[in-house]
């Protein structure tokens, strides 16, 4: 079985997706899958060996020099690369940025355009599908229609089985702020429709997404986590008396998620003010803005530690008491998270310490912690200070909380047993390729 993923960005274990992909296809053989992407920057896994990239910079070249074949295909092995083409990585990004400007939707119109008019359907592009003859094209429900109508193309170029991963939610009705809004909004919500129905099989990432989807479109949709190992559950030893419990938070401040933190770092300083109980760190690849700076790092209560690499997330997660997941209150964050389900919830089951999730209880994330018991929630902004005293009057609640986060782990996100059964899926699609051409 040969498995082609298609995204828009380079496969990067540093970003959500990037991590996602190679969580789950850990287990393929290199020589079994290819990654077709959107961008000139480079990969960065140990999973995939085999290239083809497009560029916005390329699909442009194209409305000048219609004959020009665009795409490079490269491999590489041992993190080294063997690319022919040392291609202007800093051109191509910044006409990426400023298509990406601030979610401007003239911005992404212009995109659309230049993906509209521009020959990206090249030779290149056909020769390295006919070579790798993928048997299943696995792809996230993308928020960009043009990468949806590569994904049809290919449907039909190969005439591969399609397997599309709702790894955030693009279909709920969001209100259109004007004209352009709402037209790019419709746009995309009948790109994803259709991709959709053309799919052979599609992955839901949180149960309230499956259960919304599938009345929606009426279509089943199956349920897909990132895994780990839960074999060996880690030590855990509470703090000594004289120690501050240690909260430990890796992940986006974006969406909302600084404010958050910034009202959690605030109560922190009010307790400690009477005495040191809590400290809350800080790790984040996105830079901070004046105003993130001045209300999330509060002194004596909150430290800022910056971006750290993906394979030094579990240590870093194990070096704390409590390890934190959030949502923002702030009410148009909370319906663009409404159905999502943050990846850094595997890791934080997997650390082996008491999980501390704080956010509304509709958001799926939330839901599902509570459901299963697997960690300490406040759902409101006025029940953080309730939670920590609660923590500060018995301690002993936070062993109960990381055997309560590993056994929710264990039971739902074995990574053995997600891996075989998204194998399982995708060789049943190839099954019925293979009887459909006996038929034939």
């Amino acid at each position: 079985m040969r498995i082609l993923i298609l995204s828009r960005s380079p496969w990067d274990d540093t970003n959500s997706l990037g991590n996602t992909l190679s969580n789950l296809f850990s287990s393929i053989s290199s020589e079994k899958i290819a990654h077709l992407y959107l961008r000139s920057t480079n990969p960065s896994n140990n999973v995939c060996t085999k290239y083809f990239r497009i560029n916005d910079k390329d699909v442009l070249m194209t409305l000048f020099r219609r004959n020009l074949d665009i795409g490079t295909y490269f491999e590489i092995q041992q993190n080294k690369s063997n690319l022919e083409h040392v291609l202007d990585t800093k051109t191509d990004e910044k006409l990426y940025s400023f298509f990406r400007n601030k979610g401007s939707k003239i911005a992404l119109f212009g995109q659309e355009l230049l993906w509209h008019l521009g020959r990206w359907n090249s030779e290149l592009l056909n020769n390295f599908l006919n070579e790798f003859k993928p048997d299943v094209i696995f792809a996230p429900a993308f928020s960009t229609p043009y990468v949806h109508r590569l994904l049809w193309y290919i449907k039909e170029e190969v005439g591969v089985k399609i397997v599309l991963f709702h790894a955030d939610d693009y279909l709920s009705t969001n209100k259109s702020k004007g004209l352009i809004d709402s037209v790019y909004n419709k746009m995309r919500f009948k790109a994803i429709i259709k991709s959709t129905n053309l799919a052979d099989i599609n992955y839901c990432i949180s149960t309230l997404q499956q259960e919304e989807y599938q009345k929606k479109i009426g279509k089943e949709m199956k349920l897909l986590h990132k895994g780990a190992n839960f074999s060996n559950q880690p030590d855990y030893s509470l703090p000594k008396e004289d120690e501050p419990i240690k909260i430990i938070y890796v992940g986006s401040v974006l969406y909302g998620r600084w404010k958050t933190l910034s009202i959690l770092a605030e109560e922190i300083s009010k307790i400690n003010k009477v005495k040191n109980k809590f400290v809350l760190v800080i790790y984040s690849q996105y830079t901070l803005t004046k105003e993130m700076k001045e209300k999330m790092i509060i002194e004596g209560a909150s430290i800022f530690k910056g971006k750290i690499p993906s394979n030094q997330v579990k240590d870093t997660l194990m070096s704390g008491d409590v390890v934190l997941h959030l949502e923002s209150f702030d009410d148009v964050e909370k319906e663009k998270t409404r159905l999502s389900f943050s990846t850094k919830i595997v890791d934080c089951l997997n650390s082996g310490r008491a999980l501390m999730a704080i956010g509304w209880d509709r958001a799926a994330s939330i839901d599902y912690l509570i459901k299963n018991d697997a960690a300490l929630v406040a759902t409101d902004a006025d029940n953080i200070s309730n939670l920590l005293n609660e923590i500060q009057l018995n301690s002993n609640i936070l062993k109960e909380y990381a055997d309560k986060a590993w056994s929710c782990g264990k039971r739902n996100h074995q990574i053995y047993e997600i891996q075989n059964n998204l194998y399982q899926d995708l060789s049943s699609l190839v099954k019925e390729v293979k009887n459909e051409s006996i038929a034939d």
